[in-house]
């Protein structure tokens, strides 16, 4: 008997429908919106280092030691994501498609393009750790 009464009609049926989906989206769009994407950034990596080795790798990283400076790198070749694991010759070489970097981060072989992401660290000489932030 819905059918007859005209309370519920197809005209209500979609302005329900409507209000209904709008109110998913404004919620959805907000979670998107402002939800802090810098969330994940609270998390922290502690990698062990060989201080007497110029090139580590350890986890996804690459800590690279010139002279009395240090610096990070993500081990994620630019090109497709592959692991970059070695070195040879002072460079950094992708096993996937045989991309070469500098220990600058560098590309000085393509396929890659873009140079590696480098991360801030905090260093603890004491223990020989570095604790990046991700």
């Amino acid at each position: 008997m819905l059918l007859k009464d005209k309370k519920y009609n197809r005209r209500f049926f979609f302005k329900s429908a409507i209000a209904g989906m709008t109110i998913a989206m404004i919620v959805v769009w907000d979670k998107m919106l402002f939800t802090n994407k810098n969330i994940h950034s609270l998390k922290s990596v502690k990698l062990t280092f060989n201080p007497n080795k110029r090139i580590n790798f350890a986890d996804n990283y690459i800590i690279i030691k010139n002279d009395e400076t240090i610096r990070v790198f993500s081990s994620r070749c630019t090109h497709l994501g592959c692991k970059i694991n070695e070195s040879s010759k002072n460079q950094l070489l992708c096993p996937c498609h045989g991309s070469t970097y500098n220990f600058d981060g560098i590309p000085t072989k393509g396929p890659a393009i873009n140079p590696l992401e480098e991360k801030d660290f905090v260093i603890d000489n004491e223990h020989n750790t570095i604790t990046i932030s991700v």
